[in-house]
């Protein structure tokens, strides 16, 4: 990371996750700056838990982290170098954020639905550990869990179109600024 310039760590997972498993990037220890901006809160994640399917929570996230999502691309803007954002799995949250960041940047939706679905290959092995660990009762709905089928981040886009218009509209509601927009799309232009 360091030789990549990377000076800010954006954590996107929730208190509890957070107190499970400490970030190397939290203070005190030196290194990038560090900020906890949970996409999803405990409360949140509770409210969600009965969801069925993957799909549909990414709307909920959509609809109901506005905010949340503001703040991340805020905080993404004010990076003075190299950022990197991320959650536990790296997959459902990390790619929202990443695919509005794409759709901000111009990129089409097709092309960002095929990066997301390249996650299945990219975190196969985690998925194996995990599903090794899993209670026999959960292995069915955590491998469905996993998986990344561009469907599912087509249909978050979609609705995200459908709902304010466009992604730039969506982060303009959820407070973030259109220079810090402007400044984004120079930064992945660039």
């Amino acid at each position: 990371m360091w030789e990549y310039g990377v000076n800010t760590v954006i954590d996107l997972r929730s208190e509890s996750e957070i107190a499970k498993n400490p970030s190397p990037f939290a203070p005190p220890d030196y290194g990038p700056r560090y900020l906890h901006l949970p996409l999803i809160d405990d409360a949140f994640a509770a409210a969600i838990a009965g969801t069925t399917g993957m799909a549909e929570r990414y709307k909920l996230m959509v609809d109901h982290r506005r905010q949340a999502f503001g703040q991340i691309f805020t905080a993404l803007a004010g990076a003075t170098g190299p950022a990197v954002f991320h959650c536990f799995a790296g997959k459902d949250r990390t790619g929202l954020v990443a695919a509005m960041l794409l759709s901000l940047a111009g990129v089409e939706e097709a092309a960002i639905a095929a990066d997301y679905a390249e996650t299945d290959e990219q975190l196969a092995s985690r998925y194996a550990e995990w599903l090794a660990a899993a209670p026999p009762e959960r292995l069915e709905a955590m491998r469905d869990e996993f998986r990344c089928p561009p469907e599912w981040m087509l249909g978050a886009l979609e609705h995200v179109s459908q709902a304010w218009g466009s992604v730039e509209a969506y982060l303009a509601a959820a407070g973030v600024e259109p220079s810090d927009m402007a400044t984004l799309q120079a930064k992945l232009a660039g």
